[in-house]
């Protein structure tokens, strides 16, 4: 994981994955002295957090996650990636054969 003040910086729309792996929308973000002030949403659309903490880009899973979280979080995104996806192609009205 490459540290928070690398290359890539957290943005609107960037994924973020807590610890307990609840995933969330960053909707605003600034960098501030003790890490990044953000705003999210989640996925499922219950909650916003408003937050301050640092953030660390986690390159294989395409998400942002709390600095020093080392817990794999590929699956949790890959499964609700593929779950939106399927609905997506699902067609909308049967087909009558």
């Amino acid at each position: 994981m490459a540290p928070e003040s690398g290359s890539h910086a957290p943005a609107s729309g960037d994924t973020l994955v807590l610890t307990d792996g609840r995933l969330f929308t960053l909707t605003n973000v600034e960098n501030g002295v003790r890490g990044w002030w953000f705003s999210a949403m989640a996925w499922d659309g219950t909650c916003t957090l408003h937050w301050n903490m640092r953030l660390e880009w986690d390159a294989q899973a395409n998400v942002w996650r709390p600095a020093g979280a080392r817990e794999a979080v590929p699956a949790v995104v890959a499964a609700s990636r593929s779950r939106v996806a399927r609905r997506r192609s699902e067609p909308r009205h049967p087909q009558l054969e």
